[in-house]
């Protein structure tokens, strides 16, 4: 036993079909507005957002340019060979050794020893000392005679 819905009378059953009719267009207008506004919302969202990100890649990059040649100044640093010349160099100073820097002339005979990395050279006599060909450093222990081994 179903109950059958009760309808209005006959006389006004267009003029509530017609109401019910113009309702239902009303809720439709204003679902569509409302999925406009959303829809508008939403793409002016995205659209900042794109912006943030591309703001934010711009930054990243240049901080990972950053690190990186912060990176690479640290191995030039740690390469640096002016760290274990000086404790060389005041060696030399103490114990009496004759030494030489970069732009003073060479005397007969005289073999150089870098004082940064240890290599040897034995530039023509009264020549200008330059620096180190190996690691650019300007410091040289002078042996006349050339190296005793």
């Amino acid at each position: 036993m179903t109950k059958e819905p009760k309808l209005p009378p006959e006389e006004n059953l267009a003029e509530e079909l017609r109401r019910d009719l113009e309702n239902l267009v009303e809720g439709e207008l204003a679902v569509e507005d409302l999925t406009a506004n959303k829809v508008a919302f939403l793409r002016a969202w995205l659209k900042d957002d794109l912006h943030r990100a591309a703001d934010y890649m711009r930054g990243l990059g240049g901080e990972l340019q950053t690190l990186e040649e912060r990176g690479g100044n640290w191995l030039l640093d740690a390469a640096d060979p002016t760290e274990t010349a000086w404790p060389n160099l005041m060696r030399c100073i103490k114990q009496g050794r004759p030494w030489a820097l970069a732009g003073e002339r060479v005397g007969p005979g005289e073999e150089l020893q870098c004082l940064g990395c240890g290599y040897r050279a034995m530039p023509p006599a009264n020549s200008q000392i330059t620096p180190c060909h190996r690691c650019g450093y300007g410091c040289f222990r002078q042996i006349e005679g050339g190296l005793e081994d």
